[in-house]
């Protein structure tokens, strides 16, 4: 009751306005981007990068390590959610450094070079169209782990697919 009594005299009270502008002095500004990777990725990778790796891919401190094969590379940009967005060569090579170096962290090899809108519009005329999906990257996975020493967590998604399937 009290709840709802505070809720009416706050409905009830005339609006002020108010300066914000120390407020806003202090807001976080994202590069374009973050707020291309916000609005498009991360509703499924969580806006931090952070998604249940069971069923969507763990990016934060994992995406990184896609960048130490040319196929692993490749395979990130192939992708047909990646491939096929409504973005320009370069606006796309952005998001992808900034998924593969700032929310890759520390899985970013250290010699890894950044995309490029040249290599992008390369690489997106061959959008991957292999079916099933999970098994082509579990068998990129594999040779990151193998050639790069990648955790075994890269191999968390898809987990649960795999194992409803065999509740069945």
């Amino acid at each position: 009751m009290k709840a709802l009594a505070a809720l009416a005299v706050l409905l009830a009270a005339p609006a002020v306005a108010s300066d914000n502008s120390a407020s806003e002095r202090n807001a976080v500004v994202l590069s374009p981007a973050q707020t291309r990777f916000i609005l498009r990725c991360g509703g499924c990778h969580g806006t931090l990068g952070a998604s249940p790796p069971l069923s969507v891919p763990q990016l934060r401190g994992l995406a990184g390590w896609f960048l130490c094969t040319p196929e692993a590379r490749e395979y990130v940009i192939r992708l047909p959610n990646v491939s096929r967005a409504q973005l320009s060569d370069a606006d796309l090579a952005e998001v992808m450094n900034f998924v593969t170096f700032e929310l890759g962290g520390a899985s970013t090899p250290a010699a890894a070079v950044r995309f490029t809108a040249a290599e992008v519009a390369a690489i997106r005329t061959r959008p991957l169209n292999v079916l099933p999906l999970n098994a082509y990257r579990r068998q990129i996975v594999a040779g990151v782990i193998r050639r790069c020493g990648a955790p075994a967590s890269l191999r968390d998604y898809g987990k649960a697919n795999a194992l409803s399937i065999a509740a069945r």
